[in-house]
């Protein structure tokens, strides 16, 4: 039973012939199989061009089309194939143009030298005009995409943060606590041994202008460290020294400023040097220059509580990255 009979219902065409080879050299299959194997449906040929095999000469490409999308583009265009002969064929064409090679018509008239009936038949056609020969049309295609720059995204997300030590008693007085370097208050003013210079114009300047809240604020304070240490001293005296500090209230008071030399670290020459006159100066001074020592001496009088928390909006900034466009070959359009 041969291969093409009906009865084992196999359909030969190119592709079929494909998965037993390529198309060139298909395997099992004689340089006649391959001939025939090109004039069947479903053959695609191979293309060679600018440089190499499989390629397709662009500048033979006709008719091309762009097609703009989104992020590139595709190209669509046409090359010229083999011709086809489409008229009423004489049933013994090869044997008259096997003749026409033995007879030396074929290498006189069209330049074919070989021996192939199929190969020279090709080489006529792509010569021959006229309404019975028609000119295969195939349509190839490339795509170009282009390269894109990345995005950025930008969302605002609730977040939960520990309150700055001095973060309350800075919105109550509605004081700027913004620090730079060293931690040190972001204000228009002197500083001098490591200390506020209030003997300089421009500080004092500032604190009678828009500083006069931090002022406020730290009187608040002062007046809250001086009852505290007021406290402590009472509560630490014997009992005689008690009734001596009611009939004597000044007595108290000395003590007080006293120890307040030690905790706001109050030096001899500050008030000449410095213009430090009283402690106000002194609380003034140590929040712009040195927050955290102010923070241990309200800590060691019991005047801090536990960081409270705060919730706030936040931008969070998230990308994408970039990718790098592309150019496809030109190949043959699949239907």
């Amino acid at each position: 039973m041969g291969i093409f009979s009906t009865k084992n219902k196999f359909k030969m065409d190119a592709l079929r012939i494909k998965e037993r080879g390529s198309k060139d050299t298909p395997t099992n299959f004689s340089e006649q199989a391959v001939a025939f194997m090109k004039g069947m449906p479903g053959y695609y040929p191979k293309f060679t061009g600018g440089g190499g095999e499989g390629e397709i000469d662009e500048s033979k490409i006709q008719n091309i089309k762009v097609v703009e999308g989104d992020g590139g583009r595709k190209l669509y265009g046409e090359i010229l194939g083999d011709k086809k002969f489409v008229g009423k064929q004489d049933d013994d064409i090869y044997k008259i143009l096997q003749k026409e090679i033995d007879s030396g018509l074929a290498k006189e008239k069209y330049g074919f030298e070989g021996t192939d009936v199929k190969e020279y038949e090709k080489i006529k056609l792509q010569q021959m005009k006229g309404p019975d020969v028609e000119q295969e049309k195939i349509e190839v295609e490339k795509e170009i995409v282009d390269d894109t720059s990345g995005t950025t995204k930008k969302d605002i997300k609730e977040v939960e943060r520990t309150k700055r030590f001095f973060e309350d008693f800075e919105n109550e007085f509605e004081i700027d606590g913004e620090r730079g370097e060293n931690n040190r208050l972001n204000i228009p003013v002197k500083f001098s041994m490591g200390k506020v210079d209030f003997t300089d114009k421009s500080t004092m300047d500032y604190f009678m202008g828009p500083g006069q809240n931090t002022v406020v604020g730290l009187n608040d304070m002062l007046s809250k460290i001086k009852n505290a240490v007021g406290r402590r001293i009472v509560e630490n005296a014997s009992d005689r020294d008690r009734q001596l500090y009611q009939m004597f209230p000044d007595r108290v008071k000395t003590k007080i400023k006293r120890k307040l030399i030690g905790l706001l670290d109050i030096g001899p020459n500050d008030a000449r040097a410095l213009g430090h006159k009283d402690p106000l100066f002194a609380i003034v001074s140590m929040y712009a220059n040195n927050p955290d020592k102010l923070q241990q001496v309200l800590s060691e009088l019991g005047l801090t509580q536990q960081a409270g928390t705060v919730k706030e909006q936040q931008e969070i900034e998230s990308s994408t990255p970039g990718t790098e466009g592309y150019e496809t070959e030109w190949k043959q359009k699949r239907d």
